[in-house]
C-alpha cells in the first residue's frame, strides 16, 4: 500500500490522477447507458449497441491507463511499442464488450458478479498488455504480491459494481457503478504500477524506436473524443429510450382506455379522414374499425347534421374553438343511424402550432335521445289523443299569424265543443269517454288537410287551424262538414252513442292584431253556436263580446247571491193518484236577480256546476226545503234534487245529516233525486253513499229515468224508493211506443217495490194515460206550477184538480 501512495504522490504527474478517473468515470457510465439501450434494440440494433459499449468501456480503461502512462515519471525515458499499445486497446476493447454482453444476459445478480469479475481481470489483462509495450532503458521488475492484489481488488470492486448495475430496487443504479469500476479501474492501475520497478540497463539501445509520446498523447485524445461522441450517443439514445418508454406505456395506457370503454374513440386527420377507430366500432356502428379507416367522418353523419358538423370542424381547423360537444345522428353498417354525442377537442403537430387533426369520442344517447324527444312530444301533444296541445296550438297559431302578415292571405280558427259528450261519459265512464274522444279526434283529421292543424285544447274542447283559404265560404264547408263527420254514430264496445259538435270561427288575415285575441273571438263565436242550440256553427262578429261580458257579469252576481243568500227556493206539488191528494212537494230554486228580474234555473245552475257554486247552493237548497217541510201537516215529502258535482264533493252526507238535525225533519219526509251521473264517476262509492242514507230513513228517487244509458243497470244494482219517468215520456205518451215505454217502467219499478212518478203531466189526455199504464205519482202544470212556500200550503188545504 506505501509503494502504491508513492507511486501516486511522486511517480505521477498532480492533475492525471483525476483526469483519469474521470475520463474512466465518463467512458463506464457511458457504456453502461448503451447497455440499457441494447436491451431495447431489436435483432441487429441490440448488437451494435452492445459493440458501441465495449468499445467505450475497453477504450476508456485503456486511455485511462495510457492517461496514467503519459503523466507517469519513473527517473527515465519511457517508449512505447506501437504493436503491443493497440493490441492492448484490443484486449481492453473485446473483453469489455464480452463482459458487458454477459452483464446483460445476466439473470440476477450473481450472474452480474460474475461477469465483473471477469471484467476486472480483462481490464489487468489489458494493463499488463500495455506495459508489455513499455520501452524502457532497462528491465521492468514486478512485485507479484501487489500484481495480484491489483487483480484481486479491480475484479472484485468491479463485481460489486456489476451487481449494482443489475439490482433494479437500487436508485441511481448507473452512477453508482460507474463511480465503483472507476475506483476498481483506477485501483488496479495504480497498484499494478507501484509493483513494478525499472532497472537501468546502460547496454539498452534506447527509446526512440518506439511510440513517440506525443504520438500517444494524440492517440488518446483521439479515443477520447470518441468516447465523447458515444457518451453524447449515449445520452441521446437514453432520452430517446425513455421518450420511447413513455410513449409505449401511453400508447398501452391508451389502448387500454381505447379499446376497453363503450364508447368509440376516432382520430381524424386535418382532411377529415378517420385514422383511428376504437374496436368499440362493432357494437355501436356495426362496423368492424378497418372499415372505417380512411373514409371521411362527413360521409358518417345524417346529412341534415352535415353542415353543422362542417361548420364545427371548420371552427377547429382554424383554431376559433379547441374543444366542442354537440349530437348528431352517426350512420351504422346496416343503414340506419343512431344518435351519438360527440365529444370533439383539436389535436396539434409535433413541430407547429397550427390544428393537425381532432380526436373525439362517440357515446350512444339514442336512449337519451329517445327520451328528450318523447318529453317534448308530451309537452307539446296531448296524451290521450296524440294532437297537439294548447301549447303548440299557440305556437301553430303564431306562426300562421306572422305567415299572414309575410304573405298575405287569410286563415281560421275554430273553436270546437262537443255536445252531449258529459252525458256518454257519465253514463257508459271515462273509458268510453276517452275512446269517444280518440275517435273524434280521428274523424277530425281526416276532414282536415295536412297544413291545417288539429288540437285538443283539454276536455271536450278541440280547436283547428285552416291555412291558405279562399274566403269564408270555404270555411263554412269545411265547418259543415266537421258537424257532419263528428254527429256521426260512434260505437263504444256494443254500446252506440251519437254527439255533435258545436263551432266557433274567427277569420285570420294580416290585419289582425294578435293570436289570442283571434282565438278568443273564435271562443266567443262558440258561446252564441252553444246558445243558439248546438249542433252548429257560427262566425265571430263585432259585438259578439258582450255575451263573454254578460256571462261574467252573471257569475259574479252568482258568487254574491250565494254568499249573501240571494236565492228563494218553489214548490211543485206530488199528487197521490190514489188518494187523490197532494203526498209532498219538490223543492225548486228560483233566482230573483235584481236587476235581470227572475232568473231560469237553466241559465245559472250550469254556470254554478262550471264554477263549483254547486256545493254551497246545493247545501243551503237541503237546510231551507228541510226548514219548510218542518213546518207542513202530516206526513207530506219534500224532493230535492242533488247535482253531481254536489254529491261527488266530501261532506255531502253530513250536508244532509246536518240540515235535517238543524229543522228537526223526519228522514223519511226528505227524498233525494239523483240521476245517472251521480253513479258514473265512481258508482261503488256513490252506491254505499246511497245505502248509508237510506238507512237512515231517507229515500232515494231516480229522477229522468229512461234518457240515460245505464238506468237499468243501476236500478238493478241500488233499490230505488221512486222512478220519475222523464217528462220526454209523457209528452208523446198518446204515441204507442211511448206509451209502451212508460208500461214497461211501471212494471219494472212496481216489480222492484218502487213508486212511480210521472213528470210533466200538463193535460187531462196525459193524465189519463198515465193512470191507465199504472203510474202511482204525477206532477206537472196540469195541476199546479212551482209555487212560493205559503202558497204551496193553501195549495194543500184545497181539493186537487184531480179529484174535481
Amino acid at each position: 500500500m506505501f509503494r502504491t501512495i508513492v507511486c501516486l504522490t511522486e511517480q505521477h504527474t498532480g492533475w492525471v490522477v483525476p483526469l483519469a478517473a474521470l475520463v474512466c468515470w465518463v467512458s463506464i457510465h457511458t457504456a453502461l447507458r448503451l447497455v440499457l439501450q441494447s436491451r431495447e434494440g431489436r435483432d441487429v440494433g441490440r448488437w451494435m449497441w452492445l459493440a458501441a459499449a465495449g468499445f467505450s468501456a475497453g477504450a476508456g480503461v485503456w486511455s485511462t491507463h495510457f492517461i496514467g502512462m503519459l503523466g507517469y515519471d519513473p527517473g527515465v525515458v519511457i517508449g512505447y511499442d506501437l504493436h503491443l499499445t493497440v493490441a492492448s486497446l484490443s484486449v481492453g476493447v473485446v473483453t469489455a464488450a464480452g463482459t458487458l454482453t454477459l452483464l446483460r444476459r445476466a439473470e440476477g445478480t450473481g450472474q452480474a458478479a460474475i461477469a465483473g469479475f471477469w471484467f476486472g481481470l480483462g481490464v489487468g489483462a489489458m494493463h499488463f498488455t500495455g506495459m508489455a509495450g513499455v520501452d524502457v532503458p532497462g528491465a521492468l521488475v514486478w512485485t507479484w504480491p501487489l500484481v495480484l492484489a491489483s487483480l484481486l481488488s479491480g475484479s472484485a470492486i468491479a463485481a460489486a459494481a456489476f451487481t449494482v448495475f443489475a439490482s433494479p430496487q437500487i436508485r441511481h443504479a448507473n452512477a453508482i457503478a460507474a463511480t465503483l469500476l472507476t475506483v476498481a479501474i483506477a485501483g488496479l492501475h495504480f497498484t499494478a504500477m507501484a509493483a513494478v520497478e525499472i532497472v537501468p540497463d546502460l547496454a539498452h539501445p534506447g527509446t526512440d524506436r518506439g511510440l513517440p509520446r506525443l504520438t500517444l498523447a494524440f492517440g488518446v485524445a483521439a479515443v477520447m473524443l470518441t468516447i465523447l461522441g458515444f457518451a453524447i450517443l449515449a445520452l441521446f439514445a437514453d432520452r430517446m429510450r425513455r421518450a420511447n418508454l413513455a410513449l409505449s406505456a401511453s400508447e398501452q395506457r391508451f389502448r387500454l382506455l381505447a379499446e376497453n370503454t363503450t364508447d368509440v374513440i376516432i382520430w381524424c386527420h386535418l382532411d377529415g379522414t378517420h385514422k383511428y377507430v376504437s374496436p368499440a366500432a362493432r357494437r355501436l356502428l356495426g362496423y368492424e374499425p378497418d372499415e372505417l379507416m380512411g373514409t371521411p367522418a362527413l360521409d358518417s353523419v345524417h346529412p341534415d347534421e352535415t353542415e353543422d358538423f362542417r361548420r364545427v370542424l371548420d371552427n377547429l381547423r382554424h383554431g376559433r374553438i379547441e374543444q366542442t360537444t354537440c349530437q348528431m345522428r352517426y350512420r351504422r353498417k346496416d343503414g340506419g343511424y343512431v344518435w351519438v354525442e360527440v365529444s370533439i377537442s383539436r389535436t396539434k403537430g409535433l413541430t407547429t402550432d397550427w390544428l393537425s387533426g381532432w380526436v373525439a369520442s362517440l357515446r350512444d344517447v339514442s336512449a337519451r335521445k329517445e327520451a328528450e324527444l318523447q318529453i317534448a312530444h308530451m309537452a307539446m301533444h296531448d296524451a290521450l289523443t296524440g294532437l297537439p296541445n294548447r301549447l303548440l296550438f299557440r305556437d301553430r297559431l303564431n306562426q300562421e299569424l306572422a305567415n299572414a302578415r309575410r304573405y298575405g292571405g287569410s286563415f281560421a280558427v275554430l273553436a270546437c265543443d262537443l255536445d252531449r259528450f258529459k252525458s256518454v261519459n257519465d253514463t257508459l265512464g271515462h273509458p268510453a269517454g276517452d275512446a269517444l274522444l280518440r275517435i273524434v279526434a280521428d274523424r277530425l283529421i281526416s276532414v282536415v288537410r295536412n297544413v291545417d292543424t288539429v288540437a285538443r285544447l283539454g276536455g271536450d274542447e278541440f280547436a283547428i287551424i285552416l291555412s291558405w283559404l279562399d274566403g269564408p265560404q270555404a270555411v263554412n264547408a269545411a265547418a259543415e262538414r266537421i258537424i257532419e263527420i263528428v254527429g256521426a254514430p260512434i260505437d263504444l264496445d256494443g254500446s252506440h252513442a251519437r254527439i255533435g259538435v258545436s263551432i266557433g270561427i274567427a277569420l285570420g288575415t294580416s290585419e289582425t292584431e294578435d293570436a289570442d285575441g283571434l282565438f278568443k273571438n273564435a271562443d266567443i263565436a262558440l258561446y252564441r253556436a252553444k246558445a243558439a242550440g248546438r249542433n252548429t256553427l257560427s262566425f265571430y262578429e263585432p259585438g259578439m263580446d258582450g255575451i263573454v261580458a254578460d256571462r261574467t257579469a252573471l257569475e259574479r252576481d252568482l258568487s254574491n247571491a250565494v254568499r249573501e243568500g240571494g236565492f228563494v227556493l218553489y214548490y211543485q206539488p206530488i199528487i197521490n193518484l190514489a188518494a187523490d191528494r197532494p203526498c209532498g212537494f219538490e223543492a225548486l230554486i228560483r233566482w230573483p236577480h235584481p236587476s235581470r228580474g227572475m232568473v231560469s234555473p237553466m241559465d245559472f245552475i250550469p254556470l254554478a256546476e262550471d264554477t263549483g257554486l254547486i256545493v254551497p247552493l246545493g247545501a243551503w237548497i237541503l237546510q231551507e226545503a228541510c226548514r219548510e217541510a218542518a213546518g207542513w201537516p202530516g206526513d207530506l215529502r219534500v224532493s230535492v234534487n242533488v247535482s253531481a258535482v254536489q254529491f261527488q264533493k266530501p261532506g255531502f252526507e253530513q250536508a244532509v245529516i246536518g240540515a235535517l238535525a238543524a229543522a228537526g225533519l223526519a228522514p223519511q219526509r226528505l227524498e233525494l233525486e239523483i240521476t245517472e251521473s251521480i253513479l258514473i264517476a265512481d258508482a261503488e262509492a256513490a252506491i254505499t253513499c246511497l245505502h248509508r242514507l237510506r238507512s237512515l230513513g231517507v229515500r232515494i228517487a231516480m229522477d229522468d229515468f229512461g234518457t240515460g244509458y245505464s238506468s237499468l243497470s243501476y236500478l238493478r244494482r241500488f233499490p230505488f224508493d221512486k222512478i220519475k219517468i222523464d217528462r220526454s215520456f209523457i209528452r208523446d205518451i198518446a204515441d204507442p211506443d211511448a206509451a209502451a215505454i212508460v208500461k214497461a217502467i211501471v212494471g219494472i219499478g212496481t216489480q222492484r217495490g218502487a213508486v212511480i212518478t210521472a213528470e210533466g203531466v200538463e193535460t187531462e189526455e196525459q193524465l189519463a194515460c198515465v193512470r191507465q199504464e199504472g203510474c202511482s205519482e204525477v206532477q206537472g202544470y196540469y195541476f199546479s206550477k212551482p209555487l212560493p212556500a205559503q202558497e204551496a200550503l193553501d195549495f194543500v188545504r184545497k181539493p186537487a184538480r184531480a179529484a174535481a
